[in-house]
């Protein structure tokens, strides 16, 4: 293992564990395939770099150079500019890089992912992989799966209300009563 790679994935020694969080990589093989498939469980990485790391990280899991990730007015320069933490990406290059990447723009902007991509994935379907008609689909059943909790949860709160309601007029009237 490359010296450099090493100093990066080995447990840090006690003294130096007391001032870090528990963010390290236990092994290179975890280094090495942070990203792919369905590990998203090393979340500590994805909390603590910028968006710049966050969109390297992702390329070179995917195999992609600067210029593979590049288009029509996002440039191999401005890519790398990104990735160097001397640019912030416009929105448009966002949504651009993320679909290249096979991402939702929340995943890249945050390197948490997002409920509707966990779920492509728990289906067995990768989620860049999917074509924009069926992005399309499963976006709109993502609404109104979430229009539907949402409105349940509401009706859970206005019960919620009432029995609380109700308890607090118990009170008064035992308090009055007796």
């Amino acid at each position: 293992m490359p010296g450099w790679l090493r100093s990066r994935c080995e447990k840090p020694s006690p003294q130096k564990a007391a001032h870090l969080d528990d963010g390290y990589v236990e092994t290179w093989a975890a280094a090495l395939t942070i990203g792919y498939g369905r590990a998203w469980e090393d979340r500590v990485v994805a909390r603590r770099e910028g968006i710049g790391a966050r969109l390297k990280r992702l390329r070179l899991a995917r195999g992609m150079s600067q210029r593979d990730l590049s288009s029509p007015g996002i440039s191999y320069a401005y890519i790398s500019r990104i990735e160097a933490g001397a640019r912030t990406p416009s929105v448009k290059a966002l949504r651009r890089i993320a679909g290249k990447l096979g991402v939702t723009v929340e995943h890249l902007e945050t390197g948490e992912p997002t409920s509707t991509e966990l779920g492509v994935s728990d289906a067995g379907v990768e989620y860049g992989s999917l074509t924009t008609t069926e992005l399309r689909l499963i976006q709109a059943a993502v609404e109104d799966g979430a229009r539907e909790a949402a409105h349940r949860a509401a009706e859970q709160v206005i019960k919620d209300r009432e029995e609380a309601e109700r308890a607090e007029l118990r009170k008064r009237l035992e308090e009055l009563g007796g």
